[in-house]
C-alpha cells in the first residue's frame, strides 16, 4: 500500500501562488552590477553566489589552479514581472552571445510573503503579561 505524506498547513503562514524564479549562470561574473540594476528597478529578492570547479575542455598546468569567476543567480518575480524582468536579465547580461551564460524561467508552486510582526500586537502581549 502507497502512503501520500501531507502537508501541514500553518494558519499563520499565506501562501501566494503567483511568484516565478529566474535563474541562471554567468561564465565571466557580472551579478555584482546586474543586482543594482534590478534592485533600482523595484526587484528586491535577488540572491547570487559564486561557483567553483575545474573548466571542461581546458589544458591544465600541474601545480597551477585555474581561477574563473562563474556566478549564478536568482530571482523572485510577480507573474506579471517575470516575462519582462527576463527580457531584461537576457539583454542585460548580453545573453545572446555565445559561451557568456545560460537563464531558466520556472514557476514557484508556492511562495511565502516576507512580512515583520506588527509592533502593535507585541505590544498588545507585553501589556497583558
Amino acid at each position: 500500500m502507497s502512503y501520500t505524506a501531507t502537508l501541514k498547513r500553518d494558519s499563520r503562514v499565506t501562501f501566494v501562488d503567483y511568484t516565478w524564479i529566474i535563474s541562471g549562470i554567468l561564465y565571466q561574473g557580472g551579478t555584482d552590477a546586474l543586482v543594482p540594476e534590478l534592485m533600482s528597478r523595484g526587484i528586491n529578492e535577488v540572491y547570487f553566489h559564486n561557483v567553483a570547479g575545474t573548466p571542461i575542455g581546458k589544458k591544465t598546468v600541474s601545480g597551477v589552479a585555474d581561477s574563473f569567476d562563474v556566478e549564478e543567480f536568482f530571482v523572485v518575480v510577480s507573474a506579471d514581472q517575470a516575462e519582462n524582468i527576463f527580457d531584461f536579465i537576457f539583454h542585460f547580461c548580453e545573453l545572446d552571445k555565445p559561451n557568456i551564460g545560460m537563464i531558466r524561467l520556472n514557476k514557484l508552486s508556492h511562495s511565502t510573503i516576507h512580512m515583520l510582526p506588527d509592533e502593535r500586537v507585541e505590544d498588545n502581549e507585553a501589556s497583558k503579561d
